[in-house]
């Protein structure tokens, strides 16, 4: 899967597009021209060292840190951005970011539930707030997500009370209930202990066999290996491999690929 060059919005298979995405912190280039195909119901896991980008592109992605250049597009809508009075480009209104937010989804390292509300309200707050969907109406939808990630039966509990684990699932479960076109996962097992890994990544994969659009930065190439459609390898704020698991992990190309592998497979040669 290599992007084509056309920057305009593609309807068809593709659920999200990214074309030369850039961006800096003060002097330092975080991102340095990436882009990306995702196709519909497709898997895409996103590899590198720490400090190369992955977390701050999904970030770009749905607009929390606006890119300093480049362009997302959900759909055949450019995110961010639309064209204004003769044709130049002018941020959205506020409303609209979120809207588009919602088609967006993403998941935390760190949870981000609202300590102080339920594990059902946690999930029904952007069905009500952002959605408009009434209480009652938003408490069903809500009950049913929790189910699909094993969470029927802790409606009434706090975040406090619960594992890591079971934070980390009641936060795919408030994605879930919003019904995103895609789910972005931020290293969403990098906080667990690693007795709790094992759940997370079970309804990840369930995800993955429903053919629910993922993008999936993490550091669990065994996962990645078994669940991904597309492998993405960044290093430096650039993409340096993309394409099947079978190719990227197995079959590595670049020396700085099979350098990082090796950490995780020590029996793997290096140049």
């Amino acid at each position: 899967m290599n992007p084509t060059e056309p920057n305009s919005p593609v309807g068809g298979a593709i659920a999200l597009r990214v074309r030369d995405i850039v961006k800096s912190f003060g002097p330092q280039r975080i991102l340095d021209g990436v882009s990306l195909d995702i196709e519909r119901g497709k898997v895409v896991c996103i590899l590198g060292p720490s400090g190369s980008g992955k977390s701050t592109l999904l970030r770009c992605l749905n607009w929390l840190a606006p890119p300093d250049a480049g362009e997302v597009w959900i759909g055949d809508e450019r995110v961010g951005v639309r064209e204004g009075p003769h044709q130049r480009l002018q941020p959205r209104p506020a409303r609209e970011i979120r809207a588009q937010r919602s088609r967006i989804g993403m998941v935390f390292q760190n949870f981000n539930l609202w300590p102080h509300m339920s594990v059902i309200d946690n999930v029904m707050e952007g069905l009500i707030s952002v959605k408009g969907i009434p209480r009652l109406e938003a408490s069903d939808i809500a009950a049913e997500a929790l189910r699909k990630v094993g969470l029927a039966g802790k409606h009434t509990a706090m975040p406090a009370a619960l594992s890591g684990g079971q934070q980390q699932r009641v936060g795919i479960a408030r994605m879930l209930a919003m019904a995103p076109e895609v789910i972005l996962f931020d290293e969403p097992t990098s906080a667990l202990d690693p007795e709790l890994v094992g759940e997370v990544l079970a309804v990840m994969r369930a995800l993955a066999a429903a053919q629910t659009t993922m993008i999936v930065v993490t550091h669990e190439v065994a996962f990645a290996r078994d669940v991904a459609d597309v492998v993405v390898f960044m290093d430096g704020g650039k993409v340096v491999e993309m394409g099947p698991p079978e190719q990227v992990i197995d079959q590595p190309s670049s020396a700085r690929l099979r350098q990082f592998l090796q950490r995780f497979n020590p029996g793997t040669p290096t140049p």
